[in-house]
């Protein structure tokens, strides 16, 4: 598996070949590519396999499904104005199929394992697992509170988060070593601690994509 920093690299030059090319084309040079290499749909192609290479299948699914809508859009086959309630009924599924024993919003759980959602709003809860296994944060033009400074992480979780416009605050023990792994475009992911150990004995891992948003970690 490529390197966070090759990751990276690959990232930003997939980024400046397609704003090279929008670029050129504004600037009235014509030139012959089709559509479906570089347009706004292919974006999100490369947003999608930026995610599913960090592991997020689920944000790798949404831009996926976004780029065909899209796609189908400029061919003609469905017209996006007559399909736009589809978005509610996504975001409905979304709440209905989520991980079963999630917490309401306000809420204390003693979970190894946490998902959690926020689009189009907020949630704030707190985790006192004193076996942690890891978790999912998924914002869409929404906000989480995540608190675990009550748990007790196993070495070498995994917490994996998804913003798009949205943001996330995290709230972590100086105890943690945190290593924060995470792909932004227009956004970013940040450790605010205060007093961190730098002997800790425990690592997290902190992976993810953000757009348009991010997130901080506090104490």
């Amino acid at each position: 598996m490529a390197s966070p920093n090759h990751k990276k690299a690959i990232i930003g030059i997939i980024l400046i070949l397609i704003g090279s090319v929008f670029l050129l084309d504004n600037l009235g040079y014509d030139i012959d590519i089709p559509y479906y290499l570089f347009s706004w749909p292919a974006i999100f192609v490369v947003i999608g396999v930026i995610n599913l290479l960090s592991g997020n299948g689920r944000a790798s699914l949404i831009f996926f499904g976004l780029a065909g809508v899209f796609y189908l859009h400029h061919y003609d086959i469905i017209r996006i104005g007559e399909l736009w309630p589809i978005v509610l009924i996504i975001i409905g599924l979304s709440f209905i199929f989520r991980r079963k024993g999630v917490p309401r919003s306000g809420s204390e759980s003693s979970d190894d394992y946490f998902d959690e959602i926020a689009i189009f709003g907020g949630s704030e809860k707190k985790f006192v697992s004193k076996n942690l296994q890891g978790g999912k944060i998924t914002n869409i033009f929404g906000g989480s509170d995540i608190d675990l400074r009550g748990s007790t992480p196993v070495d070498g979780a995994v917490i994996e988060v998804f913003t798009m416009f949205g943001g996330c605050d995290l709230k972590l023990p100086a105890e943690w070593n945190v290593k924060v792994d995470t792909t932004a475009i227009f956004g970013g992911f940040s450790d605010a601690r205060t007093n961190v150990d730098p002997d800790a004995k425990v690592t997290v891992h902190l992976k993810g994509f953000t757009m348009f948003g991010g997130g901080e970690i506090k104490n």
